[in-house]
């Protein structure tokens, strides 16, 4: 049987500890992340691995600090996203940097055990896990 919880963290990660994360931290219901590479019409590699696309969602409304980052385009956020197993020992950390949130999908629904659930989209210029880090080059940032 696999447990997994996974947690959001905006801003400096100071406490990775389970206690830590619940105290500063959002629990996600479910999160991924991406990345791409351009290709011709052959499937020929034409370009520089991308990556930054994070899809995390969480329950209940967001909170202001995240509607302000999603309504404000010139606003950049550092977080991490921390995996912990089923005994709460922390298993995986991505960190981003300088995250604009490009996307929000607030939805409600009669049933489940929480009635709103919150799904934000995070564009990353710099994304960091385990020791592989990918920095997009963005412009005029």
């Amino acid at each position: 049987m696999f447990g997994h919880r996974s947690f959001l963290r905006i801003g400096s990660l100071n406490d990775a500890s389970i206690k830590g994360l619940l105290t500063d931290g959002m629990e996600l219901e479910k999160f991924s992340y991406s990345f791409d590479q351009a290709v011709d019409i052959h499937g020929k590699v034409q370009g520089e691995v991308r990556s930054g696309t994070l899809q995390l969602t969480f329950a209940n409304l967001p909170p202001n600090e995240v509607i302000d980052w999603m309504l404000n385009s010139r606003k950049y956020k550092d977080g991490t996203i921390v995996m912990c197993d089923m005994n709460d020992t922390p298993l995986q950390k991505i960190s981003f940097a300088t995250a604009a949130c490009t996307g929000m999908d607030i939805n409600y629904s009669e049933s489940g055990d929480t009635y709103v659930s919150t799904r934000i989209t995070l564009y990353a210029k710099k994304l960091t896990i385990g020791g592989i880090i990918i920095e997009n080059d963005w412009k005029n940032i």
